[in-house]
């Protein structure tokens, strides 16, 4: 009689440990839930930033770019000036050449 109480003793305490280990563990899925959503809400947050951020620089160098261009123009325009200045001077120093 005392073997069954025993057994049945040990029974219970078994299936009450079961018991709490399913609620740990359900409890434990619950948390990972969270964790989970809490991580992707963050994951969003700083793509979102990243985002912004590489909009930002994407405009900078557009706008560099730009003005890098406005200012290769200008030099391009400066060499053409130059480059008819010295041509015309040439013209000029060899006429006076040919004239002595």
């Amino acid at each position: 009689m005392e073997q069954e109480v025993n057994q049945h003793t040990i029974l219970q305490a078994i299936l009450e440990l079961s018991k709490q280990m399913q609620d740990m563990k359900s409890d434990l899925q619950q948390q990972i839930e969270v964790v989970e959503k809490r991580l992707e809400a963050k994951i969003e947050a700083v793509e979102n930033k990243l985002d912004d951020k590489i909009e930002t620089v994407e405009s900078r160098l557009e706008k560099v770019e730009q003005n890098v261009s406005r200012k290769i123009d200008l030099v391009d325009a400066k060499f053409e000036i130059l480059s008819r200045d010295l041509l015309t001077t040439k013209a000029e120093v060899s006429m006076l050449q040919q004239v002595k």
